[in-house]
């Protein structure tokens, strides 16, 4: 089985295992909340982000509203996301550079997001993705779990390798759904410990069953 036919079938046991419904959407979140969000996802969980994003974005909506909060009180709103000083310390820098240097935008190309203060790969592109409409998979540890797993990515491959490999084997309108599913799955049954192999729909397709 060619490395594009395993890709196909996994992609169809995800479309009836978790529905297509990704697959139509298009960038609709704004973009710097969107942003924001990905800075206070960092080493937390999917609540614990969305309670400090609510929180954050109840008393402020702009670079320059979160510039005007004091240090503590920017700390004090995104607690519960952990790291809060560093966080706070990121999204302060963030916002500083968005006025000074974008115009209050949050730009729309990888290399140019990426040069903002604690912004990585992943975060780029779920920016690009999810804001602006722009076709990337961002590769989080659940991607690219799976992918390696399933044999559509080298074993020992970093998150640029495993990105590259997967938008190489599937339609750029395909990669949204294809993050999402992966994201997913990797939760669900593709886990790092006691992953739920036995019970996982995509069993008959992975290279690296782990029992």
């Amino acid at each position: 089985m060619t490395p594009e036919e395993r890709m196909h079938l996994v992609a169809q046991l995800l479309e009836e295992e978790y529905g297509a419904e990704e697959q139509g959407e298009t960038g609709s979140s704004d973009p710097f909340r969107t942003l924001i969000g990905c800075v206070l996802s960092h080493r937390t969980r999917d609540a614990n982000t969305a309670r400090a994003t609510e929180a954050l974005f109840k008393v402020v909506a702009t670079p320059e509203e979160i510039l005007s909060l004091e240090p503590d009180e920017l700390s004090t709103l995104i607690r519960c996301s952990g790291f809060y000083n560093q966080k706070a310390r990121n999204i302060t820098a963030i916002c500083q550079d968005l006025v000074d240097n974008h115009g209050s935008t949050v730009p729309h190309d990888r290399e140019t997001l990426m040069s903002l203060r604690g912004v990585g790969p992943k975060t780029a592109d779920i920016v690009l993705s999810h804001a602006y409409n722009v076709p990337a998979i961002a590769v989080d540890v659940h991607v690219a779990r799976v992918a390696r797993r399933l044999g559509l990515a080298d074993p020992k491959a970093g998150p640029e390798k495993v990105k590259t490999a997967l938008e190489h084997l599937v339609s750029p309108k395909r990669y949204r759904f294809i993050d999402n599913g992966f994201v997913r799955h990797g939760k669900k049954y593709c886990r790092k410990t006691n992953p739920r192999c036995l019970e996982c729909p995509l069993r008959g397709v992975c290279e690296n069953p782990q029992n």
